[in-house]
C-alpha cells in the first residue's frame, strides 16, 4: 500500500533538469522545486508546435536533454517536465530518459504533502495525491519499491502486487472521501457559528505575503514564511471583536497558474470559506515580475467559484521590496487602482485596517424595529450584532432603534419588523 509519508521525489540531494515551454513558468517551478529542496542544474525551455501522443515532447529533443544532463558536471538525479503528463506518456519519457520523471503537477503536489499541518488538510492532500498516483501505478511502482528499501523482484510478482496496491489504494479513497465529509460537517458547523459576523476573506497568489497580512492586521502570529504553499489551512483571527457586529479576517490556501483540479476539488471546502466571505482583499506581489500574470491567475479561480461579483480590494503588497521608481510604476500598471502597502509598515497597515473598517461602517443602516416578546432569540441578535441607539418596551414588543451592516440585517430579516428605516449618512 503507498503511504501517504511515502515521497514522489528520489531521496537525497537532489540536482534535477527542467524542461518546459514557458521561460516565466520553469522560473515558478525552479521556485517550486527550491521550496522542496531541490537544486536545478539545467533548464531547458523548448516551445511545442505539436504535442506528440506518446511524449508530449518530441523523442529528438529527449535525446537532446539526456545528452545535456549525462554531459553536465553535477551528476542529475531528477528530470521535470513543467506541463502536466498523462501516465503513458511519464512512462515512455522515463523509459528514453533513463531517470525518475515527475510533472508539474507530481511537484505541487509534493509541496501540499509536506506542508500540511492539520488533520484537514492531511486529509484533503493524501486524497489528492492517491487520486494522482492511481492511474500512475505501474509507473511510480518501482520508485516506491526502492525508497522503502526492497528489491523490485521478478516481474510477475511486480504485477501481482501492483494490482494488490491497486485495491488498497481504491479503498483507501474511499475512506479518504468520507472522512472529508464528516470533516465538511464540522466546517458547517464552524461556518454557522460566523454566519452572523462580517467576514473578510485574504485571498492571492501563493508567497503574496496574504498570511504575513493577516498577522500586521490582526496582531495574530499565523505561520508566515518566504515559501510557496507555507499555509494551506483557512486561518481565522478577530480583526475587530468589539464592532458591532464583529469582524474576522481569513486568510486562505494560496493559488497557483495551473493548479491541478484534483487539489480544487479537494480543498472545496477550505475554498468555501472565500464564497461566503463579505469582502475579498486580493493580495498582489507588487515585487514579482508576474505581478499581473499572477493577478489574472487568482481572479480567473475567484471566477470558478462563483466569487467574480464580490466587494473587493486590492492589495499590491510587498512594496518596501521594490527598488526605484520604475518598478513601482511597473507594479501600478500591472495592478490600476490597487492600495500600495508593505505588511511590515505598522502605520500603513493601520490605515489599511481603517480603510476595511470604513468599508463595513459605510454599509451601515439605522433600523427601527418593533419586535414582538416571541421572538427573544432575534431580539439578543439584533442586540449583539447591532449597535443599539434606542429601547422601549411596548405593549406590542420591545422597539429598537438600531445601527447594522446591512448583510446582517438581510441576513436576520429584521425587515418584517421594522417600522421605518433611514440609512446613515
Amino acid at each position: 500500500m503507498i503511504e501517504n509519508s511515502e515521497s514522489l521525489l528520489p531521496r537525497g540531494n537532489l540536482i534535477a533538469l527542467t524542461l518546459g515551454v514557458e521561460e516565466e513558468s520553469l522560473s515558478e517551478l525552479d521556485r517550486l522545486l527550491d521550496t522542496l529542496g531541490v537544486k536545478t542544474g539545467i533548464r531547458v525551455n523548448a516551445p511545442v508546435r505539436r504535442v506528440v501522443a506518446g511524449t508530449y515532447f518530441g523523442t529528438g529533443k529527449l535525446d537532446e536533454v539526456k545528452l545535456m544532463a549525462e554531459a553536465h558536471a553535477d551528476p542529475i538525479d531528477l528530470f521535470v517536465l513543467d506541463v502536466d503528463l498523462t501516465p503513458r506518456q511519464l512512462q515512455n519519457i522515463e523509459k528514453i530518459l533513463g531517470k525518475p520523471v515527475l510533472d508539474r503537477t507530481g511537484i505541487i503536489l509534493e509541496i501540499f504533502s509536506r506542508h500540511a499541518r492539520t488533520r484537514e488538510s492531511k486529509t484533503q492532500v493524501e486524497l489528492a495525491k492517491l487520486q494522482y498516483v492511481l492511474p500512475r501505478l505501474a509507473h511510480l511502482w518501482n520508485h516506491f519499491e526502492r525508497q522503502r528499501g526492497g528489491g523490485v523482484g521478478n516481474k510477475g510478482m511486480g504485477e501481482k502486487q501492483i494490482e494488490v496496491d491497486r485495491r488498497l489504494v481504491k479503498r483507501r479513497i474511499q475512506i479518504l472521501r468520507g472522512r472529508l465529509e464528516e470533516i465538511e460537517k464540522e466546517r458547517v458547523v464552524q461556518r454557522t457559528s460566523r454566519e452572523n459576523l462580517l467576514k473578510v476573506a485574504l485571498v492571492g497568489y501563493t508567497n503574496a505575503g496574504k498570511s504575513t497580512l493577516l498577522n500586521a492586521l490582526t496582531e495574530s502570529s499565523v505561520l508566515a514564511e518566504d515559501k510557496l504553499f507555507a499555509t494551506l489551512d483557512a486561518t481565522v483571527r478577530a480583526l475587530n471583536p468589539d464592532s458591532h457586529p464583529p469582524i474576522v479576517a481569513i486568510d486562505t490556501v494560496g493559488f497557483i497558474s495551473r493548479i491541478p483540479t484534483n487539489l480544487i476539488a479537494s480543498f472545496r471546502s477550505t475554498l468555501e470559506e472565500i464564497q461566503e466571505a463579505d469582502l475579498i482583499v486580493h493580495v498582489v506581489d507588487a515585487s514579482s515580475t508576474q505581478a499581473r500574470e499572477q493577478y489574472e491567475t487568482t481572479c480567473s479561480v475567484l471566477k470558478d467559484l462563483g466569487c467574480e461579483e464580490k466587494e473587493k480590494i486590492v492589495v499590491l503588497n510587498k512594496i518596501d521590496l521594490i527598488d526605484g521608481a520604475a518598478r513601482l510604476n511597473q507594479a501600478k500598471i500591472a495592478v490600476p487602482g490597487a492600495t500600495r502597502i508593505s505588511s511590515l509598515d505598522t502605520e500603513a497597515v493601520k490605515k489599511f485596517r481603517n480603510q476595511l473598517l470604513d468599508h463595513f461602517k459605510g454599509k451601515m443602516e439605522t433600523w427601527d424595529l418593533l419586535i414582538p416578546y416571541h421572538e427573544g432569540k432575534l431580539q439578543a441578535k439584533v442586540q449583539e450584532y447591532g449597535a443599539i441607539k434606542q429601547t422601549r418596551y411596548l405593549e406590542k414588543g420591545v422597539f429598537l432603534q438600531v445601527m447594522l451592516d446591512s448583510t446582517i440585517a438581510r441576513k436576520l430579516d429584521v425587515r418584517r419588523y421594522t417600522t421605518a428605516k433611514r440609512e446613515e449618512k
